[in-house]
């Protein structure tokens, strides 16, 4: 059986399999069988961006269900402020056997925010930036994995529904992984910004040194030098339990490793030797604990090398020193085939530096030949690579010094070399050409395949600067879109291959992140969490339900949605901090158990003992004294004495009296009920209010709001405080939102249809059985919905008739639909122009006479009139 075959629902292949059986269908007509299968299977599915009307996006809950990860996926994530290389199904393992809830089957730990675990994210401007994690999740995985592969030797393993990343209309949108094929580009990582760590400690790796004869110091300082150092191990280096061994010809090279030695006291032996093709020269520096600092970062052995994990986020010199020193040793430079090349045993290790080149904006190949792997970097990098890498040994540099001459050229357009195409980008190399009347006979090509070579584009940016200086046009919001296309932190990276693969776990694994919710793996690709239930308020860590829930709320016309919230604006003159807390502090539900510090349950006296946090109530400006008053349950009484509140049950009952304590402490005191969370943020230089829970007629009361931008996510509390028609902005914004957060595009129009449809009764009615679809007045179109045979009995019991005025009806009925020319019925006579009236207007036609055309006119308006009468 081919692939596709093996993909197709078990219920189709069992049918398909028994009808080949019982007409023993074999050899050439199976084969046609299967196409013809294969042909109507493949004309039925739809494609998940596709609107099949609002309601029916249910269909889209498969992609959320399904969006994981391979156990063995490495992904980049930075925590403490240090980067590190990690596994992701180990990662997320050690997160969930901490704590976990388990949501229909899916195993999720939710990320404190104090952890500050950080990825490298895509973000709307296609430039790389360190987004949050708030959760990562599990579950079962399933028979088989996608295993993508692209043009630069990168390679992700992932479900069919793992959402990736493209470009569209000039927007990063995510993409399922089962529409991928072979042609699109996704997205791979092209430069990483990060400067953070400016020391190492050597305890953390070699332990303590107090027996050393010579010492390592406590903290080095990653500096260029012990960059080079560590690049030169990287490169030509072994480490044995007494000495480091480099090995070299260069006489450059083999002075900065007695330069090294000298400078920490180390003695150092030297060798030459024939081991290999050339002879070579050995030193071994003498140190128990630079061999163990070098083994415990770097590894040891050609094929277990690999990046130190402190070198990712280290300084810039640190890291420039580390590639020069390893491409000074393994590097080749090929001036007359355009580029720089090294190779390794080790693949962990070339990941390592292509991550680091990132750092720098280098993009590099990776290629594989039997069991070495190597890096290809394109000689339009060689300027970049001279100016931030360099080279000390003199025969690479001027190599490289060559090629970044050769660069110029290729920037000038002489030469086309390597470029990375980007597409995506809709219609505006085709307007700017408009604006500033270029043929655009130049850009047709581009506009239509929507696929440009980054020089092309460099081209097309500095002609259009030019013309647009010279004719005066203002084409600044166009540059600005080609500038950001030009100037992206990505490669948009072909994809060369897709295939089916093993998974290597029982678990395939996941994160959210929040923003834009792309993180990025070792392998330099990004990858996105698409239609996730569950998004943190911008950094604000409220919870709120989106993605198909959401929908479903809002079209369903819900009275309640699952997680109320309410966004709170603040009137000018409340912009002080202090202002913000206060106005908080007097919106959040407080209840007893947020004041208390401890709680006591006296069973001989009968009464409970609330111990007060009085620091907590000064903070929230709550008077202690008044908490007697506020705690009103029946049947008890209430006193404060000291720091303490003492309640008192009237009757002693030893059964009720836990119960008590409960309702106790669930007492509210202070603040709007059911707000249970208040979160601060500031953005675009604004403070703004989260909120857990939803009370826009309290909110509006406290002093310091703006109800004019004061908003909530409940619909039904905005239309019975604002009424129907800010019900209705409320839908088709809550609507808009939910889908553009999840790359979905569907026209604004037919959401704002769809809003007015439930509004325009004055009320806001839903879309489904029991609401619009489910209340038309045709028989047939309610039948056509759902309940079929429900409508149809309750329609003959009430002796109902449909007159099909609708769409639907006269489509059922095989008529033509009341639209577009079917609109329109011939209902009047028209009467014929006697005959002597004929051929006296053919006359006045050929002497074309003004006046007898106008007599006859007349005549044949007065002969219509009498028609009518009679």
């Amino acid at each position: 059986m081919t692939e596709w075959y093996e993909e197709l629902p078990e219920k189709i292949k069992a049918e398909v399999e028994e009808y080949a059986r019982d007409n023993k269908i074999t050899g050439n007509k199976l084969h046609e069988l299967m196409e013809k299968v294969k042909a109507i299977y493949k004309g039925v599915v739809y494609n998940s961006q596709e609107a099949i009307g609002i309601v029916t996006a249910q269909s889209l809950s498969e992609p959320a269900t399904q969006m994981c990860a391979d156990y063995n996926e490495k992904v980049i994530v930075k925590m403490d402020g240090k980067i590190r290389i990690v596994r992701i199904g180990e990662f997320v393992d050690k997160a969930i056997q901490e704590r976990h809830e388990t949501v229909n089957g899916y195993e999720i730990y939710d990320v404190p925010k104090r952890l500050r675990i950080m990825v490298p994210s895509l973000n709307g401007k296609e430039k790389m930036e360190w987004r949050r994690v708030s959760a990562l999740c599990r579950h079962k995985s399933p028979e088989s994995l996608l295993e993508v592969k692209t043009d630069s030797g990168r390679s992700i393993k992932a479900t069919d529904f793992h959402s990736f990343v493209t470009r569209r209309d000039n927007r990063i949108v995510p993409m399922a992984g089962k529409d991928l094929q072979v042609g699109d580009r996704i997205p791979a990582m092209k430069h990483m910004r990060e400067n953070c760590t400016h020391e190492l400690s050597t305890r953390l790796l070699i332990g303590g040194q107090q027996y050393a004869k010579k010492p390592l110091p406590d903290r080095l300082e990653l500096s260029k030098e012990l960059g080079w150092l560590f690049g030169a191990y990287l490169s030509e280096g072994n480490a044995t339990r007494f000495y480091v061994s480099f090995s070299n010809i260069d006489p450059t090279f083999l002075s900065y490793i007695r330069a090294f030695a000298d400078s920490h006291g180390f003695t150092c032996n030297e060798y030459d030797n024939f081991r290999w093709f050339a002879p070579s020269h050995d030193i071994r520096v003498n140190s128990k604990q630079l061999s163990q600092l070098m083994k415990n970062a770097c590894g040891t052995g050609s094929s277990s090398k690999r990046i130190p994990d402190f070198a990712y986020s280290a300084r810039e010199e640190f890291v420039s020193g580390l590639l020069r020193g390893y491409f000074d040793g393994d590097g080749n430079v090929h001036p007359e085939r355009k580029l720089i090349r090294v190779s390794s045993n080790s693949k962990e290790l070339l990941d390592g530096i292509s991550m680091l080149l990132a750092r720098f904006g280098i993009f590099a190949h990776k290629v594989r030949a039997n069991a070495q792997h190597g890096l290809l970097i394109p000689y339009n990098y060689a300027p970049i690579f001279l100016e931030k890498i360099g080279s000390d040994v003199p025969k690479k540099r001027k190599g490289i010094e060559r090629m970044a001459r050769m660069s110029e050229d290729f920037w000038n357009l002489k030469s086309q070399g390597f470029t990375d195409m980007i597409g995506g980008f809709g219609d505006v190399l085709y307007r700017a050409a408009r604006k500033l009347k270029y043929p655009t006979r130049y850009i047709n090509n581009f506009t239509k395949r929507q696929m440009i070579g980054r020089t092309a584009l460099y081209r097309y940016i500095r002609i259009f600067e030019a013309v647009a200086e010279e004719k005066g046009v203002d084409v600044s919001d166009e540059l600005a879109v080609l500038r950001r296309m030009f100037e992206s932190d990505v490669v948009w990276d072909r994809i060369s291959g897709i295939e089916r693969v093993k998974p290597t776990s029982g678990y395939v694994y996941d994160m959210t992140v929040e923003g834009t919710h792309t993180f990025t793996t070792f392998d330099g690709l990004v990858t996105h969490n698409t239609m996730r239930t569950y998004h943190f308020a911008g950094t604000a860590g409220i919870q709120v339900t989106l993605g198909l829930p959401r929908i479903l709320e809002i079209f369903d016309a819900r009275k309640e949605p699952r997680t109320p919230t309410m966004t709170i604006l603040l009137k000018d003159e409340f912009q002080s901090i202090e202002d913000v807390k206060r106005v908080a502090n007097n919106i959040k539900e407080i209840k007893v158990k947020d004041v208390v510090t401890s709680t006591v349950i006296d069973l001989t006296d009968m009464w409970i003992k609330c111990r007060m946090d009085k620091a907590k109530m000064a903070e929230l400006e709550f008077d202690p004294e008044k908490l007697p008053k506020l705690v009103k349950i029946r049947n008890t009484t209430s006193r404060l004495e000291g720091d303490s509140l003492f309640v008192v049950p009237k009757k002693s009952d030893l059964e009720n009296l836990h119960k008590l304590k409960f309702a106790v402490l669930d007492t509210h005191i202070k603040g709007i009920k059911g707000i249970s969370q208040v979160v601060v943020n500031k953005e675009e230089g604004e403070w703004v209010i989260s909120t857990l829970g939803s009370n826009l007629k309290k909110v509006f009361e406290i002093e310091g709001v703006d109800p004019l931008r004061t908003t909530s996510n409940n619909i039904f509390e905005i239309y019975n405080v604002l009424g129907v028609e800010a019900a209705r902005n409320a839908i088709i914004d809550q609507s808009n939102y939910t889908l553009e957060e999840q790359g979905l595009g569907i026209d604004g129009r037919y959401v704002m249809l769809l809003a007015d449809m439930m509004t325009y009764g004055g009320f806001i009615n839903p879309i489904g059985r029991y609401g619009i679809s489910g209340q038309k007045p045709s028989v047939l179109a309610r039948a056509s919905f759902e309940e079929t045979k429900k409508h149809f009995v309750n329609a003959s019991i009430s002796n109902e008739s449909d007159p099909l005025r609708g769409v639907v009806e006269n489509i059922m009925m095989n008529q033509a639909a009341p639209i577009g020319t079917g609109a329109f019925v011939l209902t009047g006579h028209i009467p014929e122009i006697p005959h002597g009236l004929k051929s006296q207007a053919k006359e006045m036609g050929k002497k074309a006479k003004p006046k007898k055309a106008s007599s006859s006119a007349k005549a044949a308006k007065k002969t219509t009139a009498s028609a009518k009468k009679e």
